[in-house]
């Protein structure tokens, strides 16, 4: 029986009045000898009295073990794991600036890829991969390779960085430096930090950084009043690795993302690592008070993808820099193509030989024969031209090859000046050009053949 219910009972006690109940004395009243009943009512009361302070004993223990109980085993619960955040808390003259440090040492590899490779990078290999030439002169030695996790991807002001990664080396060890916004408010030391570290770097390397990690630091910045340079050069991965690694990631059914190039290029299969979907709740879980167990997680993924960014600039440029028997047929013909998007005709031919050799699809050997051909059209080779297109025609699908025709077609009319070959073509060429503009290709050629016979 808890303390109301013993209320309730003895309220509903026949009593005359409170002072009975209560046993006062009443100054007005004349003192008469106790009657059997009155010994009664008292020793009735007196009863209940000592079951209600046992009640209420009970009650001020249960509280006594509730509040405990919210102070030890719950409590215990939610800081399951780590108690304290990984770093150091900073003072700084912009406030708390929350820290953490990694080394990597040289011989450290991600994947199957050794990341000290990449201070080796040439900077006429990199602006090639970025079809750039401002990256020509950079120092890799000075990159400053960054990462951030937000709130959302949505951009806005509202989307807050809440962890800011940043990575570069010194001397071949990869330092790994992670600023981590403990709460709203506490931005501007992080910004401060980062605006130093990208005043000595050659160059940021992000991956989608020109498209959001940017953008958003920069926005960050403007809102905070933290003054935040441009970076003298932004190399940015994203669209790097579309270019060379995305035509082989497509044929396997992957994007591009960063841990599908991880797992089908570097080797590297994270293990246990956090959906990036996750990440926004479980810093708000941090802000409201849950154990840092919730941001460690975080901070790992964010570790893995500061890596993972020196790592790929090692594969992309190991590709562009010479021909390996590992290198698949689909990522030798994309450097081919981007070659000659930079204007790099040298390399782009000798890259589509290599793709057109090296046993692909007939459909990839067809185009890598086809873009062997332009490179030698435009280098005026038009009989090395002509019979590259030719092999590529033994090999090409029926939907290939009316386009080949079409461009047979204009070598042999007005370089090789071979008429009746160019007529055929023409014929053929049919439904990779409008009509009108075939039917014109044929009649001027046929009028040309006519006036050669005349």
């Amino acid at each position: 029986m808890n303390l109301d219910a013993f209320k309730r009972k003895l309220a509903r006690l026949p009593m005359a009045t409170p002072a009975s109940v209560l046993a006062l004395p009443d100054p007005t009243a004349e003192r008469t000898a106790d009657r059997p009943e009155d010994e009664a009512r008292r020793a009735r009361i007196a009863q209940l009295r000592a079951m209600i302070g046992q009640v209420a004993g009970r009650s001020r223990a249960a509280l006594k073990d509730r509040v405990v109980a919210l102070d030890t085993p719950k409590h215990a619960r939610l800081h399951r794991g780590v108690v304290e955040l990984p770093g150091v808390l900073e003072t700084t003259a912009l406030g708390p600036l929350h820290r953490r440090s990694i080394i990597l040492e040289p011989h450290h590899a991600h994947g199957m890829v050794p990341i000290v490779g990449s201070l080796a990078v040439s900077g006429a290999t990199i602006a090639g991969l970025a079809l750039d030439d401002g990256l020509a002169t950079v120092d890799p030695r000075r990159f400053l390779y960054l990462d951030t996790e937000t709130t959302g991807l949505a951009g806005g002001t509202g989307t807050l960085p809440f962890l800011v990664g940043m990575a570069y080396f010194e001397d071949e060890s990869l330092v790994i430096e992670q600023l981590l916004l403990r709460k709203p408010g506490e931005e501007k030391p992080i910004l401060a930090r980062l605006a130093e570290r990208i005043a000595s770097a050659s160059a940021i390397v992000t991956y989608n950084g020109k498209s959001f990690d940017w953008p958003l630091l920069r926005t960050r910045a403007v809102l905070n009043r933290v003054p935040l340079a441009a970076p003298a050069a932004h190399l940015d991965l994203l669209h790097c690795a579309r270019r060379v690694l995305g035509p082989r990631l497509s044929q396997l059914g992957e994007s591009v993302r960063l841990v599908s190039v991880e797992a089908q290029v570097l080797g590297m299969h994270r293990q246990g690592d956090i959906d990036g979907a996750e990440i926004p709740e479980r810093f708000w879980n941090f802000v409201r008070g849950a154990d840092a167990s919730e941001l460690v997680p975080v901070l790992e993924h964010n570790a893995l993808d500061l890596v993972a960014l020196a790592a790929i600039l090692v594969v992309l440029a190991e590709r562009w820099d010479a021909v390996l028997p590992s290198h698949a047929p689909e990522d030798r013909l994309a450097i081919a193509r981007t070659a000659l998007r930079f204007g790099d005709r040298g390399r782009a031919y000798d890259w589509a030989r290599a793709a057109s050799d090296a046993g692909g699809s007939d459909a990839l050997t067809c185009e890598a024969l086809k873009l062997a051909a332009t490179v030698q059209r435009r280098n005026s080779d038009a009989a090395s031209a002509v019979d590259l297109l030719e092999q590529a025609l033994r090999v090409a699908a029926a939907d290939q090859r009316a386009k080949l025709h079409l461009e047979l077609s204009k070598l042999l009319e007005h370089r090789m000046r071979d008429l009746s070959g160019a007529l055929t073509s023409a014929i053929l060429a049919r439904g990779a050009e409008s009509e009108e503009a075939n039917q014109k290709r044929i009649a001027r050629i046929e009028k040309k053949r006519s006036k050669r016979a005349a």
